[in-house]
């Protein structure tokens, strides 16, 4: 009698653990499910980021591709009249006097393509003329923290309150573009600068996500000084016929000046 009790009740546990094998079984083949739905979702959804940076970037460059009424910045860009020379200096220096570097060139950090250097600083810190040179384009028409992602103020279109000037450097030519300054702008276009002199104090203006300064450096070559100024009076074109859609238009792609620098190249 004891055993064949014995035996039932082992026989109720042998039954007990197929049960929980089963379940067990059951729970692992729901968790790899769900496991397989969560990496197709996750999957999904960073294609549709991807789409969405790609569209946030082809709209940007749309946008900033637009052709400008001249008239409405005449007053703030270089004159042909310009005939000075620009002294030659043996490097830049680093052209926001504090903060640290948010974005680098050619993406941002979380994806998606940047065109620049983004420096973090904040609102008011000094930017200084990082090489001697020529002011070709100033103008500060919004609030110095007024930022935001869509904002489309500026010139160029985003830039909020922006400094495009001519740089000799080592007798190469380079063009460089500061954006979302303060309304604190200390200088004009057409206006000689020396290195290391006070331009402007940074902000939070235009497109922009927080106070930072958005910098960019154009290698123009053996073009002139009165070419460069003729050419940026014309068209007022900021990325110097290099657009702004893509990385192609980098010197370090290969292309032929003018072309797009990387501004941690000059500034470390």
């Amino acid at each position: 009698k004891k055993l064949n009790k014995l035996k039932k009740e082992l026989v109720l546990q042998q039954d007990e653990q197929k049960r929980l094998d089963e379940d067990a079984k059951s729970q692992k083949a729901e968790l790899e499910s769900q496991k397989q739905q969560a990496s197709e979702l996750e999957e999904s959804y960073n294609k549709l980021v991807e789409e969405y940076q790609k569209k946030i970037t082809e709209l940007e460059a749309q946008k900033r591709s637009a052709q400008v009424d001249m008239n409405s910045i005449r007053d703030f860009v270089i004159s042909t009249n310009f005939s000075g020379s620009i002294e030659s200096v043996s490097g830049f220096i680093h052209p926001v006097q504090g903060g640290s570097k948010s974005a680098g060139t050619w993406a941002y950090p979380g994806g998606g393509m940047h065109l620049g250097l983004d420096w973090a600083a904040p609102i008011g810190t000094t930017v200084v003329a990082p090489a001697s040179g020529v002011i070709l384009y100033a103008a500060a028409p919004v609030g110095s923290n007024s930022g935001y992602l869509g904002n489309w103020s500026g010139y160029p279109y985003g830039g909020g309150n922006t400094i495009e000037m001519l740089c000799n450097v080592n007798d190469t030519l380079y063009a460089v573009s500061f954006c979302h300054l303060s309304q604190t702008i200390y200088v004009s276009a057409g206006q000689s600068v020396s290195q290391g002199q006070a331009i402007a104090l940074s902000g939070n203006s235009g497109n922009s996500s927080g106070p930072h300064t958005h910098v960019e450096v154009y290698n123009l070559g053996s073009m002139s000084v009165s070419d460069a100024v003729a050419r940026f009076s014309a068209g007022a074109d900021f990325a110097w016929g290099t657009g702004w859609s893509g990385t192609g238009t980098s010197c370090e792609a290969g292309k032929a000046a003018p072309c797009r620098e990387r501004p941690e190249k000059f500034f470390s």
